[in-house]
């Protein structure tokens, strides 16, 4: 296979028409002007990245997500939104700042939890045909065990703002009513009951890991995993703003009390 020409672009998701004949853009195989207020942001979101309009359940599901997803307080992305408010940036560099903020250890989780999954249950897959709840327990096991031997943490479990995040029972509650409770939920939940086990009391899922299983099993990637967690939190980004704006703050800062200087060694 040759280089690819850099010059020239590809995308089967959308065509913007414009002709003697018509003025339409083609999303996915739809038209827009047939979308438009007969399908949700929620679905809308399914199609652009799934390629195809979701199920009623598929949609209450990721719907549930996104919701749970919009807001937790002055987290570092909406802190990192009013501060840049109270320095007189506009909003969208405000929520661009925002944004910026999630990585590995803030808001992306999920995403390392989702392949951590994907790549446990692809190895079942070569080694068997059809997965019981007794080999991915055996997986589970071994998830924790690796984990509590280096000493790391398994990513998407545990949360410091709360004893049990509020947001995991409920959208796995939705994803089991809607049938959405499939493989990676089920493997989640018990990585969760090993990990409790081995450390002698409960660690449960957080957002990030509930976020990662679901989106799997709705039949997303591993790698679009924070674009379900950022999306949400950009509207949150931008309320937080508007509140900090109308609060007249000027300079977020930290005050010169609460550095501590620590002069290097000569």
């Amino acid at each position: 296979m040759g280089a690819r020409d850099m010059s020239k672009w590809e995308t089967a998701i959308s065509e913007v028409v414009s002709s003697e004949d018509e003025e339409e853009v083609i999303i996915r195989g739809h038209k827009l002007s047939d979308l438009v207020g007969k399908v949700t942001f929620t679905e809308m979101m399914f199609l652009l990245i799934k390629g195809e309009l979701p199920s009623e359940g598929q949609a209450k599901v990721l719907d549930a997500l996104l919701v749970a997803s919009m807001e937790h307080g002055i987290a570092p992305p909406a802190m990192m939104s009013r501060c840049l408010a109270s320095y007189g940036s506009p909003i969208q560099a405000a929520v661009a700042a925002g944004v910026l903020v999630f990585g590995d250890w803030t808001g992306g989780a999920g995403e390392q939890f989702a392949k951590m999954l994907v790549a446990h249950v692809e190895m079942l897959n070569n080694k068997q045909t059809g997965i019981s709840d007794e080999s991915l327990r055996d997986e589970a096991k071994k998830i924790v065990e690796e984990a509590l031997r280096t000493g790391q943490r398994v990513a998407g479990f545990g949360i410091p703002l709360h004893k049990e995040d509020p947001r995991a029972p409920v959208l796995l509650k939705i994803a089991r009513e809607e049938g959405i409770f499939n493989i990676y939920c089920r493997f989640a939940k018990l990585i969760e009951e090993e990990l409790g086990k081995a450390v002698g009391h409960p660690i449960p899922m957080n957002l990030d890991g509930v976020g990662g299983a679901i989106i799997l099993d709705l039949g997303f990637s591993w790698q679009s995993a924070r674009i379900f967690i950022i999306t949400p939190r950009t509207v949150s980004m931008g309320a937080h703003y508007l509140e900090e704006s109308g609060q007249e703050t000027r300079w977020r800062h930290i005050t010169q009390d609460r550095v501590e200087y620590v002069p290097e060694k000569p």
